[in-house]
């Protein structure tokens, strides 16, 4: 008799992670922002109490400070660190300060392109690479400068990156390890791709019948997987979009519980014996249902009939901020997003509504997004549910970044100088007495920063730069950064031509005005908004700005751009981006919580 023909399974249990995530290993983690984390494989790690580990993400957060916390983590790889609206980690803030762990930061697209290097098993991949920044200068080890063979033009080299172990969370598989995705993605399938083993935790399984049959969602085949873990809701309290939106109230408890002072007891409560034991903990069954009702909020706003531009008379700062910052969008221009801003995102749906209607939109992995109703638990799902299609992190970088057809990603940061150099890394803070008074030194790393992300190599690639500050002083606009997280080095027309990039100013939005730079250091006030005066503005920036003495003033929002807003951002959530740390942390449960109530 014959040998009965099998498919070979690749499920495990969350249990068997130990046979690949080992004391030491190099682990690369899935998702972006606050989407399509891992989490429950996070949880696994804290149970197991597996450490020594040597982390990686591309846009982290939330699996980062959970490991920190308990203390699994050895060296630490990161492009960005942020816990998004509810801060700076605490943990990741605390070993980056008393240098605690190894760190090696990487910026973003770097950090792509070194893995897309291992995945295509080359040693190393050329790009138009961070110029300027101080994160190069760091890493000599990693990054080099090489010459072009064909046309000699200077490209930036980054060494591959191979993981011992990816860990990615889908949508589905098959019992085979074909996996699909279709909501918000990283650069899961360069981790995936370029690791020696990985690890996928999914929502659903399905036969490989119903793969077949839904093709076009399958990312990553059997041959790059080497388990699959059947866990729903495995990637909250992070978002995995169509199934469930951020169980945002979860992650407010988190930022409580994670304070590196009771960490490790927070992290060893929560995390229970299993999952079941975890989600009984974290709501049961009613918030799961809550959750899978929030991804379903994708609320889109409609196109006015026309454009009416009576002014409004009375308006506050915050729209005219984000009418103001809409209108550096021109239309047809391809406008990215980044995490979830209130004020940038509430800026492009308004320019997509008035007056750049066939702007190109990518926001979260949604392309082409139609303009959408903003909320903290439905902002990714309405984004994503309104778009003509899906891109990665990768796809995204690749199609528009490196391309150099993006137009506008406004950007914030810690501190801009008169260069227009950002700084997104670390602030220097006071250095004490033995009394614990200031000795009139500084630190110049004393404050860590989440980091910058792609903004290193994003920020000179559009056609615009263009930043945005709710809060014009002193303290953000100085005179030279203490640490270059990002620059647009070649600045002036001539020099983007001869790189192959699209020429365009520098433009900063502020609570104050709007200003421009279109000549190395030399910045001028485009419009200064109602009430403020040109003495205003020269006392809280840190560099000297050119005032004409007929500079107008900046044109309001009209009645009809108020309203837009309004249902654009309901909840006035864009406000918070004026707040303190302190003041938002009052304000956001609140908000939070009545969004919880509302489905």
């Amino acid at each position: 008799m014959g040998k009965k023909i099998e498919l070979t399974s690749k499920i495990g249990q969350l249990s068997d992670i130990g046979r690949f995530i080992t004391p030491g290993a190099f682990v690369a983690f899935g998702g972006g922002w606050s989407c399509n984390k891992p989490m429950a494989v996070i949880r696994e790690i804290a149970r197991q109490n597996i450490t020594n580990l040597k982390v990686m993400s591309i846009v982290g957060g939330w699996e980062m400070e959970w490991l920190l916390g308990a203390g699994c983590v050895d060296h630490l790889v990161f492009s960005f660190l942020s816990l998004e609206f509810f801060g700076l980690p605490a943990n990741f803030r605390r070993v980056a300060e008393r240098q605690l762990v190894k760190l090696t930061e990487i910026e973003g697209c770097s950090m792509i392109k070194g893995l897309e290097a291992a995945r295509l098993g080359l040693p190393f991949a050329p790009f138009m690479g961070p110029k300027g920044s101080d994160i190069v200068k760091e890493a000599p080890e990693l990054y080099k400068t090489v010459a072009c063979p064909f046309t000699g033009k200077e490209l930036t080299a980054i060494q591959a990156i191979v993981p011992d172990v990816a860990v990615i969370h889908a949508q589905r598989a098959d019992e085979q390890g074909n996996v699909q995705i279709f909501g918000t993605s990283a650069s899961d399938l360069d981790m995936a791709m370029a690791a020696k083993k990985t690890i996928v935790t999914v929502e659903e399984i399905v036969s490989g019948d119903q793969i077949r049959a839904d093709k076009t969602a399958t990312k990553l085949f059997r041959t790059d997987v080497d388990m699959v873990i059947h866990v729903p809701f495995g990637a909250s309290p992070c978002s995995s979009i169509p199934y469930y939106s951020a169980h945002l109230l979860q992650m407010n408890r988190d930022v409580q519980g994670l304070n590196p002072k009771t960490a490790k007891e927070y992290i060893a409560a929560t995390v229970g014996k299993n999952e079941d034991e975890y989600w009984a903990k974290a709501g049961g069954d009613a918030a799961k249902k809550k959750l899978q009702s929030l991804a379903r909020q994708t609320t889109r706003v409609e196109w006015p009939q026309k454009l009416v531009n009576d002014k409004a008379e009375e308006y506050e700062v915050a729209d005219q901020m984000v009418t103001s910052l809409a209108r550096t969008i021109d239309d047809g221009d391809t406008t990215v997003l980044g995490s979830f801003t209130p004020l940038a995102y509430a800026a492009y749906n308004l320019a997509k509504l008035t007056t750049a209607p066939n702007s190109f939109m990518v926001g979260y992995s949604g392309v082409d997004a139609y303009p959408f109703q903003m909320g903290f638990h439905t902002s990714e799902a309405a984004c994503i549910g309104n778009s003509a299609g899906l891109w990665s992190m990768t796809e995204c970088i690749e199609a528009l970044h490196f391309r150099g057809t993006g137009d506008v990603e406004a950007v914030s940061s810690a501190q801009m100088d008169a260069n227009g150099d950002i700084n997104i890394s670390w602030l220097p803070m006071p250095v004490m007495d033995a009394e614990g008074k200031p000795t009139g030194e500084f630190n110049a790393r004393g404050l860590r920063l989440p980091g910058g992300a792609g903004a290193p190599v994003v920020f000179g690639l559009h056609r615009k730069s263009v930043a945005y500050f709710p809060n014009h002083s002193k303290q953000i606009f100085v005179p030279k950064v203490n640490y270059i997280t990002g620059t647009r080095v070649y600045l002036n027309d001539e020099e983007r031509l001869a790189q192959g990039l699209q020429p365009g100013p520098m433009i900063v939005v502020t609570n104050l005005c709007v200003m421009e730079m279109r000549e190395r250091g030399k910045w001028k006030i485009v419009s200064l908004h109602k009430g403020v005066t040109p003495e205003d503005v020269v006392k809280n920036t840190g560099f000297p700005v050119e005032i004409a003495a007929d500079c107008p003033v900046t044109e309001p929002p009209t009645k009809q751009e108020q309203e837009l807003i309004g249902k654009i951002d309901p909840k006035g959530i864009r406000r918070l981006d004026f707040m303190s740390g302190k003041e938002r942390a009052v304000k956001l449960p609140d908000i939070l919580q009545e969004e919880w109530d509302s489905v």
